[in-house]
């Protein structure tokens, strides 16, 4: 193929393969923390509006009462 542009095709695909691990060992953090801390040690911040039910669900069973 003459109109390709392998060489930054090579270079994008590095780019995405960096941003996935990036990624992978954010989750693997956010995971080892939760598990440490508790459910309601990392929270987005809409959890904290008036009406969330996020912090109230992590500490049920299931996410129900029970």
């Amino acid at each position: 193929d003459l109109f390709t542009d392998y060489a930054a095709k090579e270079q994008e695909q590095k780019e995405k393969e960096a941003k996935r691990e990036r990624e992978k060992h954010m989750q693997q953090a956010l995971l080892s923390i939760k598990n440490k801390y508790g459910k309601n040690a990392i929270l987005r911040g809409t959890d904290f509006l008036d009406g969330a039910t996020a912090r109230e669900r992590n500490n049920q069973i299931g996410g129900h009462k029970a």
